[in-house]
């Protein structure tokens, strides 16, 4: 059975009605926050990886949730800030962005083009064939790069030798089992610090895996950098061996958790998944729960900030402690606003404010929390950038009281007339440029 939702559903009554027989498989894990079902569910990916630190506590959040209705017969699914693909037992559940209409789903895979640098053109958007796996693999670039970024991974290794170098400790049981009679050679164990290790095999074997692919071979050689990354690999791996891969995946089954190689965690989560595939299907065990979700406010901001940085905005990084703020002139309090430049700062917010005609009808805590920006920062002027329903006449712009800076709501227009996903592109391309224009910087 599939399923199609919207993410943050709860204002819609009519919608997300089902049979509760149909749905037996899902009450195991509604109510269950993201974060306990990632624990529990190995074959479920949820990004951004580290919920643990995202700033608006999505692992406290529920995928989604089950409500009683007055026919006893049915309920109703409700879904929070996330999307992406879930399944569980027979069902497969697709979650689109409430901003897009239509089937086609169009919006969430243009951001995550956007978002990790992949292309998706060649993809045939079919909501009733989706194959989930097939798009994890665009995504393997993306880790690759950033866990490259930190060096390539080493570790301690093992290795066993038998020659006349000695220049370990002797394995006196392998040495008499090999060298009696002796014949010059020794029997011994040295530990390197070496980048052929169990990781950076897992990524190798993960590569070999995509070139067999449909989409594979493409997504390696998507770019320069993504090219030089797999090569990178490729050199760092001499004792590779195609016929070792199920022994590797098994060691690679704890994951890893180092200080400094932070960005390989979540690359290590993926390759599995990728090397899995072949297993791993939706409702392949009625306990199962596999599938790829995305935190919605996260995404969004995300893929604001692929604007933004091209103009010149700061996006501070709240995970890695870098550009952030003070409140107060002892050096404490510190924020992080999503973007500033010069006396601007801007808040993204995957909220419906494009029918808002006044600033003060925003949230109040959003509202506070920008004002507290624009008075470390001395701005003179601060915003909200969220999604569009519909072309704005005017952006809604609110003066502060006894103050020169001013609060708007600025807003990227959703496109909804699109006939395929390339013309979705090229439209929303446009209305990315009436966006930036209306920032009149």
């Amino acid at each position: 059975m599939r399923i199609n939702l919207t993410d943050n559903n709860i204002g819609q009554p009519n919608t997300g009605l089902f049979q509760r027989s149909d749905l037996a498989a899902l009450f195991p894990i509604a109510d269950k926050t993201i974060a306990e079902l990632c624990r529990e569910n190995e074959n479920l990916l949820f990004f951004p990886f580290s919920i643990e630190t995202a700033d608006d506590r999505i692992g406290e959040s529920t995928v989604i949730n089950i409500l009683n209705t007055d026919d006893p017969e049915k309920v109703r699914i409700s879904t929070g800030n996330v999307m992406g693909f879930i399944g569980v037992g027979n069902l497969r559940i697709k979650i689109k962005s409430r901003f897009d209409e239509g089937r086609d789903d169009f919006l969430l895979h243009y951001m995550l083009q956007k978002v990790l640098s992949f292309n998706l053109f060649d993809l045939k958007h079919n909501n009733e064939q989706e194959d989930v796996f097939d798009f994890i693999m665009f995504m393997f670039p993306y880790f690759l790069k950033s866990a490259l970024r930190q060096g390539v991974y080493r570790e301690y290794q093992t290795y066993r030798h038998n020659d006349a170098n000695l220049k370990g400790t002797i394995d006196v049981g392998r040495h008499i089992a090999r060298n009696v009679p002796f014949v010059g050679n020794i029997a011994y164990s040295t530990r390197e610090y070496s980048h052929d290790n169990n990781l950076t095999e897992l990524i190798r074997h993960t590569i070999e895996f995509m070139k067999t692919k449909k989409y594979g071979q493409s997504v390696l050689n998507i770019d320069r950098e993504t090219i030089e990354n797999v090569n990178t690999i490729v050199e760092h791996t001499p004792f590779y061996n195609k016929n070792e891969r199920s022994s590797i995946v098994n060691k690679n089954l704890r994951v890893k958790v180092h200080p400094y190689y932070t960005e390989y965690r979540p690359l290590q989560t993926l390759c599995l998944q990728i090397l899995r595939m072949e297993e791993v299907k939706y409702g392949e065990h009625d306990e199962e729960v596999c599938g790829i979700l995305f935190d919605g406010a996260w995404l969004w901001e995300e893929y604001v900030n692929i604007l933004l940085s091209n103009v010149g905005f700061t996006h501070p990084e709240n995970k890695l402690h870098k550009g952030g703020i003070y409140l107060f002139d002892n050096h404490s309090g510190v924020r992080y606003p999503d973007f500033y430049k010069d006396d601007f700062v801007l808040d993204a917010k995957y909220k419906r404010l494009g029918n808002y005609d006044k600033v003060s009808k925003v949230n109040r805590d959003d509202v506070h929390q920008v004002i507290a920006y624009i008075n470390a920062l001395h701005a003179t002027r601060g915003g909200f950038v969220a999604p569009l329903e519909q072309k704005q006449v005017e952006v809604p712009t609110s003066h502060l009281k006894d103050s020169v800076s001013t609060l708007s709501i600025f807003g990227i227009e959703i496109c909804k007339t699109a006939s395929s996903y390339a013309d979705f592109c090229e439209k929303m391309n446009r209305n990315e440029t009436v966006f930036i224009n209306s920032l009149s910087i």
